[in-house]
């Protein structure tokens, strides 16, 4: 009995000595908390989104503060730093868009009596975007000028078209793709390689945008300049009874581009034209007779042929002495009647347009009776001078007429 009694009374001191003991020890080694500020949040399984076609827009770097609970010899000399924290977040399962993953937060390599007591932010908004390709046409742009009397020929590049591959927002926010080529003072034709440039619609560079090709081999053909004059070229013959009265090119001289040698040229000819088609016209377009490697300027430049062709005829009138005009006849003397009424008959050649209207009075036929006196004369026919009319023929061109007194 005496001997239970004795373990029972062991017993207890032990348990008062443990408890005697716990209170000096959280006096000696108390539980205290810590905060370890900025800790970098690992972004797991970021191949998921490449398996998804996603890409993270935002944030690239997430940081929490957490806070931690131990004894205070828990986190003596270094034994518990913040490289013992881990904070991540897990990107897979999420489509595009906007979303809201939580973060967790573990102790690694930690000693036993240290735990996570809380951690902000617990949650952060991702922005996930589809990878996207796009085929956009490449525009080739030039810098600098041109020595004067030269100019561009058509652009050509190794390909056509850029294919782009990025996030939806930056891939939509191409306007263009271009190479810029330095031209300035070239005189020559010339190839080279150039790096394309992704703009947007105000023309800043868009990066993030992967593009293919990155550079293009760009062809920039440079011709010079010459004006010339144009000259008609013809085959055959009017018929004789027509005649050309006037013609003319318009233009008159031409713009045209080629290789150096193009200074050497004097003229530029039309394709030959047959002269008889023109009849019966006013104008023709006709082409022009390039030499090999020269080339319009302006490629829509029209060539027309104005001209006037016209038929030569020859038209008789029948006039009665009385209707000549008679002049310098004495005052005193006079025509006799009979002579009056004779008539003559005159023949004049010229343009079907100008005689088809002529009338008799407008030959202004004359005769002269100058210093004649009573009696019989010999005297001759005068007409005036009329554009493209002229006197073919005129019977009794000298006429003997009797001057009498009056």
């Amino acid at each position: 009995m005496k001997k239970n009694s004795d373990l029972a009374a062991k017993i207890t001191v032990l348990i008062i000595a443990l408890f005697l003991w716990s209170l000096v020890m959280d006096d000696v080694n108390p539980e205290i908390s810590r905060t370890y500020r900025n800790i970098t949040v690992n972004l797991n399984n970021i191949s998921a989104l490449d398996r998804q076609g996603l890409v993270l827009m935002d944030p690239e770097t997430i940081t929490v503060d957490v806070k931690v609970t131990g004894k205070k010899s828990d986190f003596g000399r270094d034994r518990f730093t913040a490289s013992n924290i881990l904070a991540q977040v897990d990107l897979s399962g999420y489509k595009e868009g906007k979303v809201k993953i939580p973060i967790t937060v573990s102790l690694v390599d930690q000693p036993s009596g240290i735990s996570v007591s809380s951690w902000e932010p617990r949650e952060s908004l991702f922005t996930f975007e589809q990878l996207i390709t796009k085929e956009m046409p490449l525009n080739i742009k030039t810098s600098g000028s041109l020595p004067e009397n030269y100019v561009l020929g058509d652009l050509s590049s190794s390909s056509r078209f850029v294919l782009l591959n990025g996030p939806r927002t930056w891939v939509n926010e191409v306007d263009q793709v271009v190479v810029v080529a330095n031209i300035d003072k070239r005189t020559d034709t010339f190839t080279e390689s150039f790096t394309t440039v992704l703009l947007d619609d105000e023309g800043n560079v868009v990066r993030g945008v992967s593009k293919e090709p990155n550079a293009v081999n760009v062809t920039i053909p440079i011709y010079k300049t010459v004006t010339l004059p144009i000259e008609l070229q013809t085959i055959n013959e009017l018929p004789e009874n027509y005649s050309i009265v006037d013609i003319s090119i318009t233009p008159s001289t031409i713009a045209v581009k080629g290789k150096e040698g193009i200074s050497n040229l004097t003229k530029i000819d039309t394709e030959t034209i047959d002269i008889n088609t023109l009849i019966g016209g006013a104008a023709l377009e006709v082409e022009l007779d390039l030499p090999p490697g020269v080339s319009l300027l302006n490629p829509n430049q029209r060539i027309t042929v104005i001209y006037a062709i016209e038929e030569t005829i020859t038209k008789e009138f029948t006039i009665p002495i009385r209707d000549l005009n008679i002049i310098n006849l004495d005052e005193d003397l006079e025509i006799e009647e009979e002579d009056l009424y004779r008539e003559i008959t005159v023949y004049v050649r010229g343009y079907k347009s100008v005689l088809d209207d002529l009338e008799y009075s407008d030959l202004g036929l004359s005769i002269d009776l100058s210093d004649l006196g009573e009696g019989r004369h010999r005297v001759d026919i005068e007409m005036n001078e009329i554009d493209g009319i002229n006197l073919e023929s005129l019977i009794n061109q000298r006429l003997i007429i009797h001057l009498i007194e009056r």
